[in-house]
């Protein structure tokens, strides 16, 4: 048993991983700013740290203490960078010299419009303005093996399950407002990875992972279009409609040109060196079944 601390275990994906890590056995701890998070965590089995990401000197030391730190926390505001930042330098620092794992949770969208070339972990970075800082945190964490951290960078592209996150905000707005939203022709593809099949690669991660490591964590991609008309049958009453980039900004804001990246993403590494092999439904099979799962609570 080893013992995990991680920066957000109440979010969408540091939730899936930390509940991965409890059913193989480990200790978790997590970060925990309000006393209402302190309760979710206790009641899924997690040790909850009262701290805030944005301050790390009142939770370093249970960084220190821990087997593994595994980062997957984000503030949601105009700081993101700045404190996404602050984090990374502040672990790193604190794990120097002791062979601790340390797992740097990015995103694709460091890659920018990668058109239709299908794209690994060797691929140039042309990042979007608004994860720009990605990009050389991802260096950081790469480069922290050589003071000895088992420093990984783990990829997701766009996460589907569990009734959370982008493509269950999709199916929330299209029940709401009975359309769903593509940009232009919405032949640009996303790539999709189910929560937990991502959640099973950090666990390999932790357990097979060489320092220095990146991983791109996607299992699928299918075109954005598709994606909606998915989404709008599976409400049962809403229609899959284009829209321009320019109508896309005025709801999304900066956000419309991510949604609006073509982006074929391969997991190869994953599967070759630690032998991710990802189990769980494919986007189609698993939005199918959302009306039923989610009748009652939208």
């Amino acid at each position: 048993m080893a013992k995990v601390f991680l920066t957000n275990a109440t979010g969408y994906i540091g939730k899936a991983v930390a509940k991965a890590a409890l059913a193989k056995g480990h200790e978790v701890t997590a970060l925990a700013r309000s006393t209402e998070s302190v309760e979710k965590l206790e009641a899924n089995g997690v040790k909850a740290f009262r701290g805030d990401i944005k301050q790390p000197e009142n939770y370093i030391d249970a960084v220190r203490q821990a087997d593994i730190v595994i980062h997957t926390a984000a503030t949601n505001d105009a700081d993101f960078g700045k404190f996404d930042t602050l984090t990374v330098d502040s672990i790193i620092d604190a794990l120097k010299g002791t062979s601790t794992t340390f797992i740097y949770t990015s995103g694709t969208w460091v890659l920018g419009d990668t058109g239709d070339a299908i794209v690994d972990e060797q691929t140039a970075y042309a990042p979007l303005p608004i994860v720009g800082w990605r990009v050389d945190n991802e260096k950081k964490v790469i480069a922290a093996a050589q003071h000895g951290i088992k420093s990984v960078v783990i990829r997701p592209v766009i996460v589907y399950g569990d009734n959370a996150g982008i493509i269950h905000n999709l199916f929330q707005q299209a029940e709401k407002s009975g359309r769903v939203n593509y940009i232009g022709n919405g032949e640009n593809h996303w790539s999709l990875v189910h929560i937990d099949d991502l959640a099973d690669l950090y666990l390999l991660a932790i357990e097979k992972a060489q320092p220095g490591s990146l991983y791109n964590a996607s299992t699928e991609y299918i075109t954005a279009k598709e994606i909606a008309e998915h989404i709008a049958k599976a409400t049962g009453n809403a229609q899959a409609k284009s829209q321009t980039i320019g109508e896309a900004r005025q709801t999304l804001s900066i956000f419309a040109d991510a949604f609006a990246l073509n982006q074929k993403v391969e997991s190869v590494k994953a599967k070759t060196e630690l032998g991710w092999q990802p189990k769980a439904p494919k986007f189609a099979q698993d939005i199918a079944k959302t009306k039923s799962l989610t009748a009652g609570r939208i």
